[in-house]
């Protein structure tokens, strides 16, 4: 019985000195790190072993906790690269050889964050011109639910020709025009899906914890918990099939065609926290600087819900990130016509949640693309302009640079006389349009009927009257899904959409999503 002990001993004395140190699937070579910070280092060794990292000629030091997990913090990197860095414990030890240490940034969202370079204006150009060391990117693999199959991996690219062609247009232009004014070098870690709402992006905790968003949880859980396990199966097998038809069809040159709905489920990557545990999480807590975020169009329909959805998950991935006060910038809906089957005008909604968001949470801020649009096409292709309004924002407001960044932003109004006279923030230099008239503004009296406006802009202010409207009370702009809203400043940066009333809004009743 000794000697059986004692081998036991010894076996579990060898092997424990056999576990080799592991970092987290998000480090390896390639990657950046953000200066001028406390950058998160995490992994796995041995039970209370002792860690080292040494890079820059500085070594920093931590000690496993008793599950082996570690974590180190590099304090106060200097910017530049390729630099060394060698993580070891006493038998084991990893090296990457080209580090670099800069701003590193996250791009999240759905489609239009996820449309491709190679899909841009002038992005085949850009990918046949890409070369540059100091932007590197890290695409986080889509993962609709645990045990998912595996598409791609968590490596570290150069922007070069042969790796930026899947890149996201929007994230590339931002970063781009970023390396090029800060000059050190930038990393992009790309965490996106097409179709995906704010709320599969939101920790199932945090929607819990708001009444107005606990349905979300709440409705799903109780629906999946009354699904017919091989029906769900049988009826996902349904869908791949006709899915693959639908895409086919499409390529054939087909239209007119409904695509298929995913059914509802543990697999489908829309449920609440579903992208959020699958995708979020594997790059948690990474040290970044901001997060840019292009998304709506599939929460447009609770637009209102919208404006304690969105802040929400803006709070929780600054919580997950270790950055209360992470820079969160995002882009505001184009124009698009097609946004609601019945023309309902849901999509201002969504973009006045959108300024809200902007207006009442600090560290916010907000690229207007409702110039950008198309209007038949849910996915416009320049993707340039929006990058570059954004890498404004982030400019001025993360870095310091004094340049513009903001059209003109809806500050008060006053009746008289039976005009409405509008004033702007953000106004720079001066308001404009483009040749022609002011477009896009609308009018009502004590009815509430709004109609088509005439517009002006006078000593900086715009002057707004109506056919028949004696005496107006409330005044939109750009209220409609679609919208030729063309008043901008100076400085070519659009207004945004916005309205005085406080009227009932069509969403206004909308709650959390029921299935059945």
């Amino acid at each position: 019985m000794k000697h059986l002990l004692l081998l036991i001993f010894l076996l579990n004395y060898i092997f424990s000195f056999s576990q080799k140190i592991s970092l987290n699937e998000i480090f390896n070579d390639g990657m950046v790190l953000q200066q001028k910070s406390k950058a998160l280092i995490w992994g796995n060794a041995t039970p209370t072993e002792n860690i080292k990292i040494s890079i820059q000629g500085k070594i920093f030091k931590t000690k496993a906790d008793v599950k082996g997990n570690w974590t180190i913090v590099l304090k106060n990197l200097k910017p530049g690269g390729p630099f060394n860095m060698t993580t070891y414990c006493l038998n084991d030890s990893i090296q990457f050889n080209e580090v670099f240490v800069g701003e590193v940034w996250i791009a999240g969202g759905q489609s239009n964050m996820a449309f491709m370079l190679q899909n841009a204006d002038n992005g085949k150009d850009e990918i046949a011109h890409a070369n540059n060391k100091n932007i590197r990117f890290l695409m986080v693999p889509y993962k609709a639910f645990e045990g998912d199959k595996k598409r791609g991996d968590m490596n570290w690219r150069t922007a070069t020709s042969e790796n930026t062609a899947s890149i996201s247009a929007v994230a590339y232009f931002f970063v781009k025009d970023l390396q090029a004014k800060l000059n050190v070098p930038v990393g992009l870690i790309c965490c996106y899906k097409g179709g995906s709402g704010a709320d599969t992006w939101t920790s199932r905790a945090s929607l819990l914890k708001k009444s107005e968003l606990a349905g979300y949880v709440e409705n799903y859980e109780k629906f999946n918990s009354t699904l017919n396990k091989e029906a769900y199966l049988a009826s996902i097998k349904r869908y791949e099939l006709e899915s693959k038809s639908y895409n086919d069809s499409v390529k054939a040159g087909k239209t007119g065609l409904k695509k298929p709905s995913e059914p509802m489920g543990e697999q489908n990557y829309n449920r609440p926290a579903g992208l959020y545990n699958t995708m979020l999480k594997r790059i948690m807590p990474y040290t970044v600087k901001g997060t840019i975020w292009y998304q709506g169009e599939h929460n447009s329909n609770r637009a209102y819900l919208y404006r304690s959805l969105f802040p929400t998950m803006i709070e929780q991935w600054r919580t997950d990130f270790k950055n209360p006060k992470m820079p969160f910038l995002f882009v505001q809906l184009p124009s698009y016509a097609n946004a609601d089957a019945q023309n309902k005008a849901i999509w201002p909604e969504l973009r006045e949640a959108q300024l809200l968001t902007w207006q009442n949470v600090k560290n916010t801020g907000m690229a207007v693309t409702i110039d950008l649009g198309e209007k038949t096409n849910i996915h416009p292709t320049n993707k340039e302009s929006v990058g570059k309004r954004l890498s404004a924002i982030a400019l001025n407001t993360v870095y310091g640079v004094e340049i513009p960044f903001s059209g003109p932003i809806y500050s008060h109004v006053k009746f008289m006389d039976n005009k409405a006279i509008l004033t702007f923030d953000y106004i720079y230099s001066g308001l404009m349009v483009d040749n022609g008239d002011l477009k896009g503004f609308s009018i009502c009296g004590e009815d509430k009927k709004f109609v088509e406006a005439k517009a002006e802009i006078v000593n900086n202010q715009v002057i707004v009257t109506g056919d028949k409207i004696a005496n107006p009370i409330a005044v939109r702009y750009g209220w409609a899904n679609w919208t030729e809203a063309n008043l901008k400043n100076n400085e070519s940066f659009m207004a945004s959409p916005f309205r005085t009333d406080n009227f009932e809004l069509i969403t206004q009743g909308a709650k959390a999503p029921v299935y059945k």
